[in-house]
């Protein structure tokens, strides 16, 4: 039978079903890693935000990598949490609303990670020009662009689901309305959706790739180039952060939507949510800064001017 969509229709997501004997291990364990993401990340924001010395385009975008993170965990996450509480229950709004917002957080991680491929090809092959060639007009306007595509490139997809019908069978075998399990429960064509999706998502990857390609690939020519080892390993030192993450991002994108995975597999998809939903936004501060010397020496600045501020109170 086939119901017609309104916003007063649910869904049940699953979530970790399959474990019911650690369901109060997997709920704190998620709890946990949840408010970790939070504080990475919003003392990150802070430490930039609070150390003149960090107002740099490199450092600007990482700002607004890891509002990116925030938004993302905190979409998923707190859902997640309530699959474990037997609360998996979702209306099709909110449903339809947290693909809508989880695809755009998506296209936003491939824009920024262009954005900062070419920041780090400015730094390397272009450093006498860095401060007039990523100036802060110019920076902001990257970060502008960069979300305002990503807010507009699931509005086509967002529509056509929600003029879907869908069965009576309503379980989600996932954590959150991702965009393939909710197709897989609908009753309607999706030749036209996949269509949508195919093409969006060749153009978005391809020119993200295609961007970060050439970015990297006069990166690594000019550090051949280098005539001593310190400087070469001082350069791609700049760039193993953004590539480890450029990595396990295409690699998350290759095994959701490229290579099939069966239904007897769908821990396998689980798995892939969880390394883009909670995994790289708790990795991301680590990787890009608080191993930086210069996001090290914010923090003990931080921290000094906090400790003086408390032994000038009486």
């Amino acid at each position: 039978m086939i119901l017609e969509n309104s916003t007063e229709e649910w869904f049940l997501l699953l979530g970790f079903y399959e474990y019911p004997h650690l369901q109060v291990v997997l709920f704190l364990s998620f709890l946990l890693l949840y408010f970790l993401c939070l504080l990475e990340n919003a003392f990150l924001i802070i430490i930039i935000c609070c150390n003149v010395n960090l107002h740099t385009p490199m450092y600007f975008f990482l700002c607004n990598l890891s509002i990116l993170d925030i938004c993302l965990t905190t979409l998923i996450v707190p859902k997640l949490l309530l699959t474990f509480l037997g609360l998996g229950s979702i209306s099709f709004m909110q449903c339809l609303i947290q693909m809508h917002f989880y695809i755009t957080l998506q296209c936003l991680d491939y824009f920024l990670l262009s954005v900062m491929s070419f920041d780090r090809y400015v730094a390397i092959c272009n450093p006498l020009h860095y401060n007039v060639i990523l100036n802060k007009k110019i920076c902001v306007l990257l970060a502008g662009v960069s979300w305002f595509l990503s807010i507009i490139d699931p509005i086509p997809v967002t529509y056509v689901i929600s003029r879907f019908p869908f069965c009576t069978y309503r379980e989600m075998d996932h954590f959150f309305c991702d965009l393939m399990p909710l197709l897989k429960i609908s009753c309607g064509d999706i030749s036209k959706v996949m269509t949508i999706i195919f093409s969006e998502g060749v153009i978005l990857g391809f020119v993200s790739f295609i961007l970060i390609l050439s970015s990297y690939g006069s990166i690594f020519v000019v550090i051949i180039r280098m005539k001593t080892a310190v400087a070469k390993h001082r350069a791609f030192s700049t760039c193993s952060a953004h590539l480890t993450v450029i990595m396990m991002l295409y690699l998350s994108l290759v095994c959701v939507y490229i290579i099939p995975i069966s239904d007897d597999h769908s821990n396998q998809k689980k798995a892939v949510g969880l390394l883009n939903t909670v995994l790289i936004p708790i990795v991301n501060p680590v990787l890009y800064s608080f191993r930086n010397k210069d996001v090290k020496c914010g923090i003990q600045k931080l921290l000094k001017g906090k400790v003086k501020i408390l032994q000038n109170q009486p």
